[in-house]
């Protein structure tokens, strides 16, 4: 009887061993893990899904599995499931995996934060099965994640969009802009019938035709600054400014008005200062949401006078320019002044917090300069 139960207990002990090494050598072959995203290019504050999808691929069971990997704090997950460190939210899924099986998860994200995200690291723990080992493999995961600029809509964008507008028009030009109406007058003899205006026509009982305003298409020109305003090195204005140029360029596009727009933030993935040249077109739209969202506001940004003195002198002395800064110092409103001298038509909006104190403006800059609180604080 002992001598069987010493048989018994020999046998277990080789299956053990034999479970153990085999495991230990062939607990991570074959496996795969990938994370990645419903799509590339998400809008600011839209909810996406992460899909996790990992795959045991050989004849061996793994009893207990753990999915690693880490993602940026600025991508929300909607479960529980998250143990946050430092800059990083790391997620850590279980679950057991059988012989020649596949695990995919849908995770519900939001995308709280404009930026350039990628996953470069995730990982797969595992152990035998009697889970005395733990093995662990790390894959190269290429994932990545583009958040556009937040979309802000304010009397604010309408303010700008009037200032654009009324610059833009300009009555000297023989041409007409046919959308453009000046005012309504009585028909006069070689006016088009086209022209002719027939609910005014019905009220004063004589012909009436509408008087189109003559334009000439201006261009527009945005300089963001996004050199430091305070010594703390706080960027929440900074993202404001970003979110602000990018409203302004949709309208800008909705409208077919050509417009440039440059910046001395550092792009995240070049490490350059970006600009955009001239074109109203959806797909110049989105090329220049794409280059807001990869600005990187952790690096120092080029000094403001060396991106006007680079691109000022390119535009048109007749062009509206708009200048975003939050910044205001002496030294950046003086710059503001020597342009106003060579390009009359511009315009200066500064956010700001609703508890920042009144900026002294110079007087030369005081009627083309609009604060901008934004309903936030600090």
């Amino acid at each position: 009887m002992m001598n069987a139960l010493l048989i018994v207990i020999g046998v277990i002990i080789i299956v053990f061993i034999l479970e153990v090494v085999y495991y230990r050598r062939h607990a991570l072959d074959d496996l795969s893990l990938r994370v990645d995203f419903s799509k590339n290019v998400a809008n600011y504050g839209e909810d996406i899904e992460l899909i996790e999808v990992a795959e045991n691929k050989k004849s061996l069971p793994l009893p207990f599995v753990i999915l690693k990997f880490e993602t940026p704090r600025e991508i929300r997950f909607y479960d529980s499931s998250i143990v946050t460190a430092s800059d990083y939210n790391y997620r850590e899924d279980m679950l057991t995996m059988k012989a020649h099986s596949k695990h995919t998860r849908r995770i519900k994200v939001k995308c709280r934060k404009r930026g350039y995200y990628v996953f470069p690291r995730v990982g797969i723990t595992t152990s035998d099965l009697f889970l005395i080992d733990h093995y662990t493999k790390e894959f190269d995961n290429h994932s990545e994640l583009v958040v556009l600029p937040e979309v802000i809509s304010s009397d604010l964008i309408e303010m700008l969009m009037s200032v654009t507008m009324s610059d833009a028009q300009c009555r000297r030009s023989v041409l007409t802009d046919p959308f453009a109406l000046a005012g309504i007058r009585e028909y006069g003899p070689g006016d088009p019938m086209k022209s002719i205006n027939w609910k005014a026509s019905a009220k004063t009982g004589e012909l009436m035709v509408n008087q189109n305003a003559s334009t000439c298409m201006k261009k527009v020109h945005i300089f963001v600054n996004l050199e430091e305003y305070d010594p703390k090195a706080s960027t929440s204005l900074l993202e404001k400014s970003i979110s602000l140029a990018y409203s302004y360029l949709i309208e800008l596009a909705c409208l077919g008005i050509p417009s440039s727009i440059y910046t001395n933030g550092i792009d995240i993935i070049t490490g350059q200062p970006e600009m955009s040249e001239f074109d109203p077109g959806i797909g110049t739209l989105n090329a220049r949401a794409m280059m807001l969202a990869k600005i990187d506001l952790t690096k120092k940004a080029q000094p403001f006078e060396e991106m006007v003195s680079k691109y000022l002198p390119m535009i048109d002395m007749n062009d509206f320019i708009l200048f975003i800064s939050p910044q205001y110092t002496d030294t950046f409103q003086t710059t503001l002044v020597d342009i106003k001298r060579r390009c009359p038509a511009i315009h200066w909006l500064m956010p700001c917090y609703n508890t920042t104190p009144a900026v002294s403006v110079l007087p030369s800059l005081a009627g083309s300069y609009t604060r901008w609180g934004g309903g936030y604080e600090r």
